[in-house]
């Protein structure tokens, strides 16, 4: 077996086992994500939102926006809140774990590249996350919420654009670019001896 299909075999043989591990530990990365998110937009939005808060591997989105209920419900009011479930940012961290495991070479360098790859994957669960709050609020809470963003036109269609890149793009593209952008020293091995037995 060429050292290319060896090691294209050991990445889907890694990523079931990385994407069980990454699904039934998840409650405990959605907290720190949770505090990231909710320090961002409350710094950022202080006047909308109030925080983002951990529920379970969800996060739970809470506003300043109040809804008053009719008179016949008794007339109260309530803030609007809503939850978001990161996973789907997060499928990233699985699959670049699955790249570093895969690739030839010292285990400590791994561990350290692995490191730094899950701080910017954790950029990209922030944005991500962030992009959706947005949308919601822009789209889909309500006037109230839409005026209090003050978007243009254009900020609108940015909002719209950066909820895409954030839950389209990024998540499968960035763990690939990152892993090759730090094992592509090793790269040139696998291929070379991948086309000698060509």
């Amino acid at each position: 077996m060429s050292p290319l299909n060896k090691f294209l075999l050991q990445v889907l043989l890694w990523l079931p086992i990385c994407f069980a591990a990454w699904y039934f530990l998840s409650i405990l990365f959605t907290g720190p994500l949770a505090s990231i998110v909710g320090a961002l937009m409350t710094w950022i939005y202080p006047a909308i939102i109030e925080r983002v808060a951990q529920d379970g591997n969800g996060l739970i989105v809470i506003t300043h926006l109040v809804v008053s209920m009719s008179a016949d419900d008794g007339g109260a009011a309530g803030e609007i809140l809503f939850e978001l479930n990161p996973l789907k940012y997060g499928y990233c961290v699985p699959l670049y774990t699955a790249l570093v495991l895969a690739t030839p070479g010292d285990y400590g360098t791994k561990v350290m590249r692995w490191l730094i790859g899950n701080i910017i994957l954790l950029a990209v669960q922030v944005f991500g996350v962030s992009a959706e709050i947005l949308k919601l609020l822009a789209f889909e809470v309500g006037d109230e919420a839409s005026a209090m963003l003050g978007f243009s036109a254009w900020g609108y269609e940015a909002v719209a654009l950066a909820y895409q890149l954030g839950s389209l793009i990024l998540p499968p593209v960035v763990p690939i670019m990152i892993w090759f952008g730090q094992f592509q020293d090793a790269l040139p091995n696998v291929l070379r001896k991948t086309a000698a037995e060509v």
